[in-house]
């Protein structure tokens, strides 16, 4: 178990924020044996301009008006120190790539003196680094941390994911060779990272026990249950679903309720479903309250669409639906080796139609027990000791004997001046 070590995490995911984070789940995880800084989301000045004084964006703490750094006490008893960096000037949206070039190292600057100063007030030395799907940030830093381990996590593909596949793709490409151990989350990520990567690892998602052991009161806002079934499904409601098969699902089974509990991203793909009657989206509710839904679910579905993007994922809410007891049906949008004696796996639309009866026909206490078992031996408790221990085999090995190799970023080191 990794113990004692000091961590920068440079975080692309919100600490904050009304659904579960990999990143955010682990590294809480990490922070009971060791001490951890994590340097959350870079907000730009289009979010300060979008999110206002009163919207969900830390403008005082951004603007440097309030403490970026401060701590924040979890419920696991741990401690994480949350930085806040200095707004960024957004650059996703360019196309030219000296210019994103340019903007890139002009919020490297700002970023470096930030997370500079707040470790040398820590009074850190050679922590480890670990930069979370922000290649290009990774890049730009690598070696100007003082860092013994740089580490690379990649959770999603990041060459279908179109917000930021502009330039993500060759920056992650280099940020690969450069890393010197990249952790994945999947098995088609382990297989692809590979390729490039000095050393991969893989910890797959897992699921927060303590908000899925024990539910409350059923939510009024759910249908009762002279409605029918309730056929559910938890996260974002976005370019994953596979709309055609969600409304075919509701047509031919208009005797159970399908409700949808997350952030909808997708607002005009969810157009044809909202004038179904047996449909309801309920949008996003705190992680703290998930457990109450989920157990009112009959079935939890993972109705994800088949391409490039999903391929590479390992659904959060697989285990998430388990550890509550509830049967799931999953499309066979990745390859799921290490779900299939949990989770029925269709192909066709008739196929999941078919075990979704299937799982509603012949759920039992015993089967329930089953998926709970199953869930708790997926917990993040354990992933992140599967994470620890891949930090201290590349720190047992040295992984590190060259720090700032391959450089990429030239500004000078007095810019960093006033970054804090």
């Amino acid at each position: 178990m990794l113990k004692g070590e000091r961590i920068v995490c440079v975080g692309f995911p919100k600490w904050e924020g009304d659904y579960m984070k990999s990143t955010v789940l682990l590294m809480g995880e990490l922070a009971r044996h060791n001490e951890v800084l994590y340097v959350d989301y870079p907000f730009t000045f289009k979010d300060l301009i979008k999110g206002g004084p009163f919207g969900n964006v830390p403008t005082l703490s951004v603007l440097g008006l309030r403490p970026r750094l401060r701590v924040k006490v979890l419920d696991n008893g741990a401690a994480v120190r949350l930085l806040r960096l200095p707004p960024f000037v957004p650059a996703n949206w360019l196309n030219d790539e000296q210019a994103y070039e340019r903007l890139l190292h002009w919020n490297a600057r700002w970023a470096l003196g930030a997370i500079r100063r707040a470790i040398a007030r820590l009074g850190w030395e050679r922590p480890v680094v670990i930069n979370a799907f922000n290649p290009a940030l990774g890049n730009a830093l690598a070696g100007r941390l003082n860092e013994k381990l740089l580490v690379y996590y990649c959770y999603d593909e990041i060459g279908a994911a179109g917000w930021i596949s502009k330039h993500g793709k060759r920056h992650e490409e280099e940020f690969l060779k450069r890393a010197d151990l990249t952790i994945v989350s999947s098995v088609h990520l382990l297989r692809e990272k590979s390729k490039a990567a000095r050393h991969c690892g893989l910890v797959e998602n897992g699921v927060s026990l303590g908000l899925f052991r024990q539910a409350g009161p059923r939510p009024e806002e759910l249908p009762g249950p002279e409605a029918g079934a309730i056929i559910g499904y938890i996260g974002s409601v976005d370019e994953r679903l596979d709309y055609c098969l969600l409304e075919y699902l509701a047509t031919v089974l208009p005797r159970h309720q399908f409700v949808f509990l997350g952030r909808i991203v997708e607002k005009e793909a969810i157009g044809r479903l909202e004038r179904l009657p047996n449909v309801t989206f309920l949008g996003p509710r705190p992680p703290s309250r998930l457990a109450s839904y989920v157990d009112a679910f009959d079935v939890g579905l993972i109705p994800f669409v088949k391409n490039e993007l999903t391929a590479g994922i390992y659904p959060l809410k697989a285990n998430e639906y388990l550890a509550m007891g509830k049967p799931v049906v999953s499309t066979d949008f990745a390859f799921l080796s290490t779900l299939q004696e949990a989770v029925r796996i269709a192909k066709t639309y008739e196929g999941f139609r078919i075990e979704v009866e299937a799982a509603l026909s012949s759920d039992t206490a015993a089967r329930q027990n089953g998926r709970r078992h199953f869930a708790r031996a997926n917990s993040w408790e354990k992933k992140a000791e599967q994470f620890g221990d891949l930090l201290l085999e590349a720190l047992t090995a040295g992984a590190r004997t060259a720090p700032g190799a391959l450089p990429s970023c030239n500004f000078a080191e007095s810019s960093q001046k006033g970054a804090s």
